[in-house]
């Protein structure tokens, strides 16, 4: 039978960590290390938002002198006006070529999510 003392006591000191002498230099060069961590990162961040900053007015002013240029020409706002009815014509006759059928197919699988729904519900009651 091995001795109740002694094991208590190795119990004991297995469960105390161990004291080092540079325990405190370890703690504050592990601190100094994270803090140097996220100034990297803040550093990092404002770097790229400075760049979005730029990209973001360059942009602006790109698009404000094309406006002003597409002003300025009026064969190029007739040409941006022509381009623009081509488009919204497109546009509606994407719309319109089902015609009624694609309304009574909007209508039916309405309906049937409607039933969908219903049966769930009294499924759960």
């Amino acid at each position: 039978m091995a001795d109740q003392d002694f094991e208590t006591q190795l119990a004991r000191l297995y469960g105390q960590a161990p004291v080092f002498r540079d325990a405190e230099l370890f703690a504050r060069q592990v601190t100094e290390k994270l803090d140097r961590g996220w100034a990297l990162r803040r550093v990092a961040i404002g770097a790229t938002g400075v760049v979005a900053g730029l990209a973001v007015a360059v942009q602006m002013i790109g698009a404000r002198f094309a406006n002003e240029f597409s002003e300025v020409s009026s064969e190029g706002t007739q040409q941006w006006s022509l381009a623009l009815a081509k488009l919204t014509n497109r546009y509606d006759q994407l719309f319109t070529l089902g015609g009624s059928e694609v309304l009574w197919v909007g209508a039916a699988l309405a309906i049937l999510a409607l039933g969908f729904a219903v049966t769930r519900l009294i499924d759960e009651v």
